[in-house]
């Protein structure tokens, strides 16, 4: 487990996390939530998360902050 940075997509009422993608830092972070908005109608959040990272890819996810 490390501590890395996540784009998160949430959908649905309540907000259900569906999808998540690992990020450089926050400001490139920030970019792609502002271009995913604009072109969806899902909520998006840029978060420090603790999570499995197996090939610059997240696996899962066991906490948000």
């Amino acid at each position: 487990m490390e501590i890395v940075i996540a784009l998160i997509m949430y959908l649905g009422n309540p907000p259900e996390l569906k999808e998540h993608l690992l990020m450089p830092n926050f400001k490139t972070c920030l970019t792609k939530k502002r271009i995913a908005t604009r072109n969806s109608n899902a909520d998006y959040k840029c978060s420090r998360v603790n999570a499995v990272v197996k090939d610059d890819k997240i696996i899962s996810i066991s906490s948000l902050d």
